[in-house]
């Protein structure tokens, strides 16, 4: 009879083990989706970043390449200017 009461504990302590197995491993498949989502989310907003900088970068770029034509068009208004300033003096 001893026998049968440790065999009967022994099938209810499985038994509830895996029942905890089975939530852990509902609650890890919970998580994982999670994670996922939030990985998908994450790379989303990664991929807006990175067309942000470029997008500025390009602005820069722009930027300094009207900067550099300014530079070019304010020398040659001084080049003139002194040119003038030659003539009138002579």
């Amino acid at each position: 009879m001893e026998a049968l009461r440790i065999l009967e504990e022994k099938v209810r302590m499985l038994i509830k083990s895996r029942k905890d197995d089975l939530e852990t491993i509902a609650r890890l498949r919970d998580e994982k989706a999670q994670l996922e989502l939030d990985n998908k989310q994450l790379a989303t907003k990664i991929n807006v970043l990175e067309e942000s900088l470029l997008s500025h970068d390009k602005d820069n770029e722009k930027l300094d390449e009207e900067r550099e034509m300014t530079k070019l068009v304010v020398d040659e208004l001084i080049q003139h200017i002194d040119v003038l300033e030659k003539e009138l003096q002579a």
